[in-house]
C-alpha cells in the first residue's frame, strides 16, 4: 500500500480530479518518496505477514520486530537447532508494545542462546497509513515536483534582469525531520 495517492496529492493543491496533467508525474514520485521515507525510518509501513529471525544471545526475554505496529503473532519459536517444528505456547509471550513492535516472554523465561534460533511470524505494519505520515508524503511529493519543474536542485538563489530572486531549497530532510524521528524503527530494547 502506498503512503498516499494521486487523488490525495491533487486534493492538497486544490486540483480537480478531472484535471490529469500531473497524474503520471505524481504517480512516479509517490513510490520514490515512500522508498526514501522507508529508508530513512529503517522500516516498511504497509501491513503484511512477516517472518523474522533473531540471535538468542542478543535478546534475553524480549525481541523488537522490524515492522511495527504488531497486529498479531502467528507463531514464535525458540529453537537452538533451528528446526522450528514446535512453536512456543501462546501463554508464554505477548505483545508488550504493539506500536514499537516489542514482544516479551512471561514468567522469567529467557530465549535460548544461539544464532537465528528465534523465529517469529506476525502481521505487522499499518493497514491505514497515519494521517501525519501521509501528509508528510504528500508535501514531499509536491516538493520533489517543484524542484524538478523549476530546476531548483542545488539552487540557492537566482538573479534576473530586473531584480534578484532567492529560492529556499529545502531538502526532503527538512520537510520530514519530525516524521522520521517519530516513525524511525527503534533498535534498542526497552
Amino acid at each position: 500500500m502506498a503512503l498516499t495517492t494521486v487523488p490525495a496529492c491533487k486534493a492538497f493543491r486544490g486540483i480537480d480530479s478531472d484535471v490529469t496533467e500531473h497524474d503520471d508525474e505524481l504517480a512516479r514520485l509517490i513510490p520514490a518518496v515512500q522508498a526514501w521515507l522507508e529508508q530513512e525510518c529503517e522500516r516498511r509501513f504497509d501491513q503484511d505477514t512477516v517472518t523474522e529471525y533473531f540471535d538468542g544471545a542478543a535478546w534475553r526475554d524480549r525481541i523488537l520486530v522490524a515492522r511495527p505496529p504488531v497486529v498479531s503473532i502467528t507463531n514464535l519459536w525458540d529453537d537452538p537447532a533451528r528446526v522450528y517444528t514446535t512453536p512456543l505456547a501462546v501463554s508464554l509471550y505477548d505483545i508488550a508494545d504493539a506500536e514499537d513492535g516489542l514482544i516479551r516472554l512471561f514468567d522469567g523465561r529467557s530465549f535460548c542462546s544461539g544464532q537465528k534460533n528465534i523465529k517469529i511470524t506476525y502481521v505487522g505494519g499499518y493497514q491505514v497509513i497515519p494521517a501525519d505520515l501521509e501528509q508528510a508524503a504528500i508535501e514531499m511529493v509536491w516538493a520533489a515536483r517543484e524542484k524538478g519543474v523549476h530546476n531548483l536542485i542545488g539552487v540557492r538563489s537566482r538573479s534576473i534582469a530586473d531584480g534578484n530572486v532567492q529560492f529556499v531549497n529545502l531538502g526532503w530532510e527538512s520537510l520530514a525531520e519530525g516524521i522520521i524521528r517519530k516513525y524511525r524503527l527503534r533498535t534498542g530494547v526497552h
